[in-house]
């Protein structure tokens, strides 16, 4: 009897330790800087590029093959447009221009580069990102340093958008 009840343990332990591995985690790493020498908010955000060449293939309707040989030449362009659409911050209370500057690939990650020019002073900076939820339960997490004080955001499909105060 004990033997059963073993087997039975050690069997559920490795389906549910399996089945686990196989759901694919979806989450954005991005890091939000204040410079007050340049007057300026810079941000990088690091995101799967399967996950966003995927997400651009449905909103535009043709493959980008980002990060490959075959990408295409409007790629830049293309992810642009994207991140307009779904990507914004306030400071301030005040809705921001955030300048998509430039991309670079490092192993399966691709890594974008934002700034916000002309920020005077900040008290508040209110995120809104909704950047692949239209194909996944997507996460973003926003690590900041504003004005010497460190804090973190995590959004998610249920809460597209969050504050910080300072």
């Amino acid at each position: 009897m004990k033997k059963t009840i073993k087997i039975a343990f050690l069997l559920l332990l490795f389906m549910g330790l399996t089945s686990a591995s196989l759901h694919k985690f979806y989450v954005s790493v991005n890091q939000l800087d204040y410079v007050p020498e340049k007057k300026a908010i810079e941000i990088t955000s690091r995101i799967f590029i399967d996950d966003i060449d995927l997400a651009l293939e449905k909103r535009f309707g043709k493959k980008i093959y980002l990060g490959t040989s075959k990408e295409v030449k409007d790629s830049k362009d293309l992810l642009r447009k994207y991140f307009q659409e779904k990507f914004a911050i306030k400071v301030n209370e005040q809705e921001k221009e955030i300048r998509f500057l430039e991309k670079e690939v490092e192993d399966n990650v691709l890594i974008c580069y934002f700034t916000i020019k002309n920020i005077e002073k900040i008290n508040s900076i209110e995120i809104k990102d909704n950047v692949l939820m239209e194909l996944y339960d997507q996460q973003h997490i926003f690590h900041t340093h504003v004005l010497g004080k460190k804090q973190s955001l995590l959004l998610t499909s249920e809460k597209i958008r969050g504050q910080l105060n300072y």
